[in-house]
């Protein structure tokens, strides 16, 4: 894993980062990066845990050891950590000294949730949100990526919060260019969220097990709901048939990021969940490309740096929201 230096965010670092999809967390331990932060991630009967990929004894990588129960044992000298972090068994010492207290792991918030291993690096700011159509199984969620991305992570959600790239990024598939005009749309503020009122979009291509034959026009809300997680709903008007796509993202470094996804949806369940997940795939790699060729490579947040357009006034709230809650990483 190539060195990467810690960043210093005090907004990031109290929020929950996405590094894991669940079902890939076996028996052994795993190493992340989160903020430039090495992060080793493991299993016990007690459920997902994460602690800083450093052993206090000679700096080895926890994430290279293994879990035996409920303790990770460090690959170097077999040091063994409970859950909570401290140091129950040092091999090369007699039964009956005492470990030293300052022989422990630093130790992070950790939780499974919508398919996906949360970790936060900090003091949580406030528990993950609770979101029906990624949480019921009755929704069919799904987990998509990770998609590795040579970008910001500030960037990559601006793009989700984007309409008017879909003619032509996604031309052919979610947009067509001779369907480019945009209404004028609202959009709303809450203290821990903005989002946009109904949109309608033609979509060239049905959703797979969609009625619609062909084409038809879909119904979008957008929202960005924390810093770096953003969701959107696709709602057929004359059938219901609605799509929901949760983005979130680990910020690895500066210009590094990790992009999960949650797919869900209230129709075709007995249309095979590959064919979601092959369909969001192809639609994040036509976004990967183009974003990674932005410049500047970080979000201006000075509003004058970028000509906006009104099509872009959710672009520009998120803008507006980061530089108020004091956002520093993937910005300028």
């Amino acid at each position: 894993m190539k060195p990467v230096e810690r960043l210093n965010d005090p907004v990031l670092e109290r929020e929950w980062h996405p590094v894991f999809a669940a079902e890939q967390l076996g028996d052994k331990p795993q190493g992340v990066i989160v903020l430039g932060e090495r992060v080793a991630i493991y299993r016990t009967p007690k459920g997902v845990h994460a602690v800083r990929d450093l052993c206090i004894h000679r700096g080895a990588m926890l994430s290279k050891g293994w879990v035996e129960k409920d303790v990770l044992v460090c690959p170097y000298h077999g040091w063994k950590y409970n859950t909570e972090g401290q140091c129950v068994c040092i091999p090369a010492q007699r039964k009956d000294e005492r470990i030293p207290v300052r022989a422990a792991a630093t130790v992070y918030p950790c939780v499974e949730k919508y398919g996906l291993i949360w970790v936060c690096i900090g003091e949580p700011a406030k528990p993950l949100p609770d979101f029906e159509e990624f949480d019921n199984p009755a929704y069919r969620p799904l987990a998509c990526g990770p998609y590795h991305v040579n970008a910001a992570a500030t960037r990559i959600i601006e793009n989700f919060t984007d309409f008017a790239h879909l003619m032509f990024v996604h031309g052919g598939l979610l947009g067509h260019p001779d369907f480019a005009e945009l209404p004028d749309f609202k959009i709303f503020k809450e203290p821990d969220r903005i989002y946009t009122e109904d949109i309608p979009i033609f979509q060239p291509v049905a959703h797979s097990g969609s009625e619609a034959r062909e084409g038809t026009t879909y119904v979008y809300v957008k929202e960005v709901f924390r810093p770096l997680a953003a969701r959107l709903s696709k709602r057929d008007a004359d059938t219901g048939q609605t799509l929901w796509i949760l983005l979130t993202i680990n910020p690895v470094s500066d210009m590094e990021s990790a992009v999960y996804m949650v797919v869900s949806r209230n129709y075709a369940f007995d249309v095979p969940d590959q064919q979601f997940i092959d369909f969001q795939n192809t639609v994040f790699e036509q976004d990967a490309w183009i974003i990674e060729t932005q410049k500047p490579e970080l979000l201006p947040l000075d509003l004058q740096a970028e000509l906006n357009h009104k099509a872009d006034v959710l672009s520009v709230a998120y803008r507006r929201w980061l530089t108020e809650l004091g956002v520093k990483v993937g910005t300028v």
